[in-house]
């Protein structure tokens, strides 16, 4: 059902044949804004959700302009228009489709301030709220950039495409000139391609006499054009390009550039500053965002926020970032949150951080979103603290070879707790590595240690909680091949909020509650369904159909075959993983790997099936659900399971969850559990949902559990374990038996940059009807632990982690 304060204005003819428009701003503010009206629910406002036809329904550019909140929304491949829309959302949180919508893929937006015009896309926008829009037929391609004319800036601006299409356009008359052709078809006679490394155009923006475009995909690039030629910049994927000036663009002051992207070892900042191009690394929070095309790197942003802060999201990671930063000025770069949703834009408005999302899409055959469909979110700063403490890993060196005193790219460390280097190498002989750090940001290097590491050897440090330092970096005493220092860095994770999760029945105890499967409907329903069961206090099960709207009543209806393919197309059936005295397995291709276990109830299939494994909940992010513990999954293109993180672990019956309107809907609620502000009641009283936003998942429970490779399992001598996950638990504690009639040496091995190799972490002897235990080191961390010994044995090998291991670790002196 479509929610009434949302409406879709259909196209006009006139637009269908390519002509430009000049209309009133479709909606004016009320004086009073009168918000109260609408609910929300962890920042979401579900009546404001969008819905698309397409493969995807993302929100590509937000800005505040002419007393109002101005929003795009995106399908995935619509380079000569279609039916998305220029959105304008007035104070009263009224959002009207504007009639001059041309559609298309476009995420691009700048503030022209000669014209005193906003710039969305294909849109330009007057003071009054007045639009007017280019056609696709006259400028065809995804417009993802935007940026200042190098020659005649207070009368045209570049437009730069997907497919490396670049334009001139006149801000006056609208006139447009291409200059690159968007290779979305062949060029022409009198056509010229850019012919760019990459592909999956991002970012645009101009400083020091030269446009800067950002490619993120097919390896990437980052180039400048001098009006003539390009040049290539540096051959990695690229995103956002943009500087202290924001999207008015800088000033002569302050003219620098800021451009995020990644490679295989990390997160790349690259600022040109007085002409030149300087370098620095950070981390990732999330593998997610690896796959080589860049379709699943949407959208990196730097936008400014409050006076002299921007916010600056990349790889699973939000920070403060200081409008300040330049060559030799690095303070001020401040890690926020870990994060599960692809945020796309966003900004402050009506005192408020506004983010545009892509929620959920059935791109790629995605059976479970029902319809692509995004929702704003609207919050503090401050929530965001809310989200997953900071975490992330990456690299300097990935098996790469080094040259003799020639430092790293600088590493950034700072506002994370837990630190851990680890540094190995391929030489035939020993090499030392400096490290070296720098306080302040100025460019100003220590020497903290100097690290020896024996040929083809491997050691790591953890770094002190007490070390001021915001970046690192590491100098070989001399050329060495196959180097690899990668670091992992965290910090405590965020608290349980029991109230936030009040309602969900409780896994261990037999009570009365409802669970089941959900899911959006197809078409253009718009309403979500819920195929309950519903467990009374006799432990008898009985079966109900609902369906909840934009107002949130969950209603109880009558819809058999709606039903029966709910059940039986998206039912739970057995699950995605097996259990076994050791531990959890899972099973991807031919790789086997190993997770915690929780409690004895996740062990068996609920009344209404086995709790649901898999499942896409933001576009192109899929979470795992395994004996009581979240964990995000990446697709194959981005590492697969070998790359997964966990998120929260918990010991609620949660037998399914969703994505719907931006939020999040978990399954299994207690019988009895009163209407709140996260718990929709059904209509006849029988049935229960709670609502949420998905990265309030952070907030269920710290990651913890027990379990790992082994239990009373026979093993032969030199034969590696299965991988058993070690990334994102605190503390850890490994127990060690056997039951041979002589001493047995465990040699634990670890995979640190979740590439299947291995590194020797120790050896521990262990003699006959002993039980042996190690804590490892506070802030020592890899992605994947696994253990070999040295002779055939009847074997047991544990892991406790989290509370499992806090039981179980003596209390320091």
């Amino acid at each position: 059902m479509r929610n009434a304060p949302v409406q879709s204005v259909a196209w006009t003819a006139g637009l269908m044949a390519g002509l430009l428009f000049s209309s009133p701003a479709p909606v004016q503010a009320a004086p009073e804004p009168q918000t109260d009206r609408f609910r929300k629910i962890s920042g979401i406002y579900p009546h404001l959700a969008v819905f698309g036809d397409g493969g995807e329904c993302g929100i590509g550019a937000l800005l505040p302009w002419a007393g109002r909140l101005w929003f795009l929304t995106y399908p995935p491949h619509d380079p000569w228009g279609g039916p998305d829309k220029l959105w304008v959302l007035d104070s009263n949180l009224v959002a009207t489709a504007g009639p001059e919508s041309v559609g298309g893929t476009h995420a691009s937006r700048m503030i022209h301030r000669e014209s005193h015009q906003a710039i969305l896309g294909p849109y330009f926008i007057d003071t009054n709220g007045v639009v007017r829009a280019v056609s696709a037929q006259r400028m065809p391609g995804r417009l993802t950039g935007a940026a200042r004319h190098l020659a005649d800036p207070a009368h045209k601006i570049y437009l730069a495409t997907m497919e490396e299409g670049l334009y001139e356009v006149d801000v006056h008359s609208l006139a447009v000139t291409e200059l690159y052709h968007d290779m979305n078809t062949p060029p022409g006679p009198g056509q010229r391609p850019a012919n760019l490394p990459g592909a999956h155009g991002k970012g645009l923006n101009t400083s020091q006499g030269r446009l800067v475009y950002a490619n993120n995909g097919a390896g990437g690039v980052l180039a400048s054009w001098d009006g003539t030629n390009w040049t290539v910049v540096y051959r990695a994927k690229f995103t956002e390009v943009t500087g202290p000036g924001g999207l008015e663009g800088n000033a002569p002051e302050e003219d620098r550039l800021w451009a995020l992207g990644w490679d295989n070892r990390s997160v790349m900042l690259a600022v040109l500053d007085g002409g030149r191009w300087h370098l620095w690394r950070l981390p990732k929070g999330s593998y997610t965002h690896d796959a080589d095309h860049g379709w699943f790197t949407e959208w990196p942003r730097i936008r400014p926020i409050a006076p002299g802060q921007c916010l600056m999201h990349m790889h699973g990671l939000f920070y403060r970032f200081p409008k300040t930063f330049a060559a030799n000025r690095t303070a001020g770069l401040t890690p926020l949150c870990t994060y599960l949703k692809m945020p796309v834009d966003y900004c402050m408005w009506n005192g408020q951080l506004v983010m545009g999302r892509d929620d959920a899409s059935t791109t790629g055959g995605n059976p479970w979103a029902g319809q692509s469909h995004s929702a704003l979110w609207f919050g503090q700063l401050s929530d965001l603290a809310q989200w997953g403490a900071p975490a992330g890993f990456g690299a300097v060196w990935l098996n790469d070879t080094v040259s003799a005193d020639k430092p790293s790219d600088p590493f950034f460390v700072a506002g994370f707790s837990r630190r851990v280097l680890h540094l190995k190498h391929g030489s035939d002989a020993g090499v030392s590595f400096s490290l070296e750090y720098d306080p302040d940001g100025n460019g100003h290097w220590q020497r903290l240690t100097n690290l020896t590491v024996p040929a083809g050897g491997y050691r790591w440090l953890v770094l002190s909680p007490e070390l001021r330092a915001l970046w690192v970096r590491l100098v070989p005493s001399r050329t060495a091949s196959g180097v690899t220092a990668f670091f992992h860095l965290s910090n405590s994770p965020r608290a349980a909020d029991p109230g936030l999760f009040a309602g969900l029945a409780d896994a261990a105890i037999a009570q009365p509650h409802s669970d089941g499967i959900v899911r959006p409907r197809t078409g253009d329903a718009r309403t979500l369904q819920f195929a309950a069961t519903v467990v009374k206090a006799d432990g008898l099960p009985t079966l109900a159909y609902y369906e909840m709207d934009g107002t949130l009543r969950l209603r109880r209806v009558t819809n058999t075959i709606a039903e029966t393919t709910l059940r039986t197309a998206f039912g739970l059936r057995e699950p995605e993983f097996q259990v076994d005295a050791a531990s959890v397995l899972c099973i991807e291709g031919t790789n086997r790997f190993r997770l915690p276990r929780t409690l004895p109830a996740f062990d068996r299939p609920f009344h209404s099936g086995w709790p649901r494994t898999i499942r896409e909940v933001v576009t192109e992010r899929r979470l795992l659900h395994v004996h009581g513990t979240f964990y995000e999954l990446p697709y194959p293109a981005s590492g697969g399971m070998r790359r997964i993180r966990p998120v929260a672990t918990h010991r609620k019956h949660i037998s399914d969850f969703a994505s719907w309107r931006g939020l999040l809907v978990l399954a299994g609620v207690a019988a009895g559990t009163p209407e709140s502000g996260h718990i929709v009641r059904s209509d006849d009283g029988q049935a229960a949902l709670w609502l949420g936003e998905v990265d309030d998942l952070w907030r269920l429970g710290p990651p913890s559990g027990e379990g790992g490779p082994w239990k009373n399992t026979a093993v032969q001598a030199g034969q590696p374990s299965d991988p058993y996950l070690m990334l994102g638990y605190e503390p850890k504690l490994l127990v060690l038996s056997h039951q041979a009639a002589t001493p047995v040496t465990f040699t634990v091995e670890v995979d640190v940059a979740a590439d299947n190799t291995w590194s020797p972490y120790a050896q521990f002897t262990v003699a006959p009807d002993q039980t042996f235990q190690h804590v490892f080191p506070e802030g020592y961390s890899a992605h994947w632990v696994r253990l070999k010994t040295d002779t055939d044995a009847v074997v047991s090998a544990t892991f406790f982690y989290g509370l499992a291991a806090q039981r179980r670790i003596p209390p320091q002196r």
